[in-house]
């Protein structure tokens, strides 16, 4: 039996539009977002992928809305990009981009991360493949409303 969360009937990953507002997380939740932000903006893309991951679980336990558990997933693909980046992994990072585009293209904001700005960060390292000449102490995950996470 498929549970609830693995169901894409709801999901057609086509744009919503600004009126897609995510549902608040709880404080469990927004203790490993803000987690894994401060390790995203610290390079450290493999503890920022494990902070989301554990953060990925509980949206799924509680049966969060689908387009929820795939945006905190592909927050985990973008760290994990960024992570075959440091390693000059070209599939590893192509593959990435692809998984993760379709799930983060939905929103424009997810929690009060500014999801297009986001994008358009982590292009610039899909873009880099085979030069490997992008940096990282830029990066940072783009906050539209910080106020909402306090």
């Amino acid at each position: 039996m498929c549970p609830n969360w693995a169901k894409p009937k709801d999901f057609n990953r086509e744009p919503l539009g600004p009126t897609m507002e995510a549902l608040p997380l709880t404080e469990a939740e927004e203790t490993l977002l803000l987690e894994g932000i401060q390790e995203f903006d610290s390079a450290r893309y493999w503890h920022a992928h494990e902070s989301w991951e554990d953060m990925w679980n509980s949206l799924k336990r509680r049966e969060a809305p689908l387009p929820e558990i795939l945006g905190i997933q592909g927050l985990i693909q973008t760290a994990a990009l960024l992570y075959n980046h440091q390693r000059e992994k070209r599939r590893g990072v192509l593959n990435q981009w692809e998984k993760l585009l379709p799930k983060l293209d939905v929103w424009t904001r997810l929690w009060g991360v500014d999801v297009v700005a986001h994008l358009n960060q982590i292009r610039r390292f899909v873009d880099d493949v085979d030069t490997w000449n992008e940096t990282y102490e830029q990066v940072r995950m783009p906050m539209s409303d910080v106020e909402r996470l306090k």
